[in-house]
């Protein structure tokens, strides 16, 4: 919900809590995908390991 109000796409938490249980579920779908697609990258970074080799400098 305070995604919503955040993103102003709803003006009072009443917005929110008044829409049926299946708009709910829907719109909470639609907002994990978003953030999702959002992360995607950094997910990604963080699944790839990149090695650290130890080098000495003479």
């Amino acid at each position: 919900m305070y995604y919503l109000w955040k993103t102003k796409r709803i003006c009072n938490p009443s917005d929110y809590w008044n829409m049926s249980i299946g708009n709910k579920l829907i719109l909470k779908s639609f907002i994990m995908k978003e953030q999702e697609e959002r992360y995607k990258d950094i997910k990604e970074l963080q699944e790839r390991e990149v090695p650290i080799l130890p080098v000495s400098i003479l």
